[in-house]
């Protein structure tokens, strides 16, 4: 532990001469993550969007008592676009992202027995506000279906003279949704938003697994090139001393990290709080944020124990900077994956590749906590550290003094 004490202090001297550097570390994530928020909620209202109405209807009409013209219409769907904050425009325009258009005779055709109105939307390619509006009109065309279909069937039903129950007639079928848990017990909403707010927790260690790769790369790669390998091989540390050194002095980049992120992950919470008034501190609890921290520290240390081993059989910084990519790609598709799909649902042959993978037990660490199954995410952590250990045992029976030196560069 002395030798590895030793290490580990050279290695943080190395690391704290570039300040900047792990400024910038820590800086991302307190950046990236409240940008996510932000943006997500509020720079979609920075892009104006136009709409563009043309009505080409003069009829009117009546049903169940009620008079309904085109411009009543027209003043609904102008009112719901205006209050998503979209510009209304009425008449023909070139700058419209949408262009909706009622057609002749649809208040006629709206309240007619045998015939329908039509109405046009038309989008521009590659419109985000576009998608937007064709959201907005087709939810009012929905409610105003139900609306018209329901003075029609109470007509219908005082021609007939028959007691009729509009819901019964227009939604003869009523769904309930609940949420259970394991076992079948019923959970809360909350409980299962927990369940989302894991899956963005797990793809959000992406941001994580990149830095600690580079500076283990410096530590053995740029000791070569400086000429600095060869002095600190002659010291009586042991080799496996000096790998552990390494790789744990280079881990405390994850604990910067960790900390960071879940600083950052509460900012990701407060700004909508402190903008919108949208509180989503209550589906964080801390048992989650924890389990979140310990995931990114246990998957910097998986980035570690899967590159030292390449970077070591590397003959130049390309070489493992090239091995690194490989294996950061490998993180970012388990982080992906589990943002949406259930892992352990898979089927068995693609399960069992993916718990090969060190990054898929952190992403289930987070979920498991964060439903409350703790003997489950105690397995997986204790798989994944089992797995850093015979990763750390292969890089040890790697090292080998002659090849780092004298090989190729």
């Amino acid at each position: 532990m002395n030798s590895v004490y030793v290490v580990v202090w050279k290695e943080l001297k190395d690391m704290l001469r570039d300040i900047r550097t792990l400024a910038a570390i820590a800086f991302l994530p307190l950046l990236i993550l409240p940008l996510m928020s932000l943006t997500s909620i509020y720079a979609q209202g920075l892009q104006p969007g136009y709409v563009a109405l043309i009505n080409y209807d003069k009829t009117s009409g009546s049903v169940g008592g009620v008079n309904i013209t085109s411009e009543d219409i027209l003043k609904e769907i102008s009112e719901a676009l205006e209050k998503n904050g979209l510009h209304v425009i009425y008449g023909a325009s070139a700058n419209a992202d949408a262009t909706i258009i009622i057609k002749e005779g649809f208040a006629k055709n709206l309240t007619s027995l045998t015939e329908r109105a039509r109405l046009e939307i038309i989008k521009t390619l590659g419109s985000s506000k576009a998608d937007q509006v064709e959201n907005i009109v087709l939810n009012l065309i929905n409610d105003l279906n139900f609306r018209l279909a329901s003075l029609k069937v109470i007509e219908l039903s005082g021609i007939a003279g028959l007691n009729v129950s509009v819901d019964s007639v227009l939604r003869p079928v009523e769904a309930q949704v609940s949420v259970v848990g394991v076992g079948g017990a019923p959970v809360s909403y909350e409980e299962a938003i927990k369940v989302y707010i894991s899956r963005f927790l797990s793809f959000s260690l992406i941001f994580v697994t990149t830095p600690s790769t580079a500076y283990i790369t410096d530590s053995v790669i740029g000791e070569k090139e400086r000429k600095t390998l060869e002095a600190l091989l002659s010291t009586p540390v042991p080799r496996h001393a000096l790998i552990i050194g390494k790789v744990v002095s280079t881990s405390l980049i994850g604990l910067l990290t960790g900390f960071t992120n879940a600083l950052g992950l509460l900012l990701f919470a407060y700004v909508p709080s402190l903008i919108y008034g949208i509180n989503l501190f209550y589906l964080i609890p801390g048992s989650v944020m924890l389990a979140h921290f310990i995931a990114i520290y246990f998957s910097v240390l998986s980035s570690l124990a899967l590159v030292t081993p390449a970077v070591i059989r590397s003959g130049s910084y390309r070489a493992a900077q090239a091995s690194s990519m490989i294996i950061i790609s490998v993180a970012t598709i388990v982080f992906f994956i589990s943002l949406y799909v259930d892992i352990e649902q898979l089927s068995n042959v693609f399960k069992w590749l993916l718990y090969l993978i060190p990054y898929t037990h952190a992403s289930l660490f987070i979920k498991f906590v964060a439903l409350g199954m703790l003997r489950e995410a105690l397995t997986h952590l204790t798989i994944l550290l089992l797995v850093i250990a015979g990763l750390m045992y292969v890089s040890i029976k790697l090292f080998n003094e002659e090849r780092i030196i004298y090989g190729r560069t």
